[in-house]
């Protein structure tokens, strides 16, 4: 029950809050569910439309090690005047098993990221927890995980620092053994989307 309550209170402040920055930490809203897809490793290409560019663009590895898996991303940012390149890892473990009192797994992401502008550089070490659940379809064989993942992202760029904060949205689609399709979005004065597609092994 203890569980339950620090959960639901940690949700309700972010909610509360609202979102007032870029989401995670290459600023782009690509956000990530509270479990893995894969067993040993992933390779992917995200597509976003993030605060304050027309159009994210990423690739990324991510590989297994026990409960824990690790992820790199790399990219650029395009915006009208300017192309930002952005480079981020992040580290995620299991942190909840659903039961009878709390129905949702959930899942610790840490991450650090940059952003290299053209006058300079903004870095993001983000820290969420991403709450959600899998639905299996026996019929089809797809798997469904819906999610919300509220961060807490500490930003320092030319000697400012700053702690914004996002909720962001997703939903996991397990297409085939072997490919994923990922939706996710952010609310609050960040309004941004991403698509994602990732081979998993």
């Amino acid at each position: 029950m203890r569980q339950t309550t620090l959960v639901s209170l940690a949700v309700a402040a972010v909610l509360a809050l609202g979102a007032s920055a870029g989401a995670q930490e290459t600023g782009t809203p690509v956000f990530s569910a509270p479990y893995r897809a894969f067993s040993t490793h992933e390779l992917g290409l995200s597509l976003s439309a993030p605060e304050g560019a027309d159009l994210g663009f990423e690739g990324f590895y991510s590989f297994a090690s026990g409960r824990n898996d690790f992820g790199l991303r790399v990219g650029v940012l395009d915006a009208d005047d300017a192309s930002d390149l952005v480079l981020g890892g992040r580290f995620r473990t299991r942190l909840l098993t659903h039961s009878d009192d709390f129905p949702l797994d959930g899942a610790l992401t840490v991450g650090v990221g940059a952003v290299f502008l053209d006058g300079g550089t903004v870095l993001r070490t983000p820290i969420g927890l991403s709450l959600g659940r899998r639905i299996d379809s026996k019929s089809s064989g797809l798997s469904f995980v819906p999610y919300l993942q509220p961060v807490l992202v500490p930003r320092f760029s030319e000697g400012d620092s700053e702690l914004e904060l996002a909720l962001g949205m997703g939903l996991d689609l397990r297409l085939t053994h072997r490919f994923d399709l990922r939706v996710a979005g952010s609310v609050g004065d960040l309004e941004g989307f991403s698509v994602t597609f990732a081979w998993v092994r």
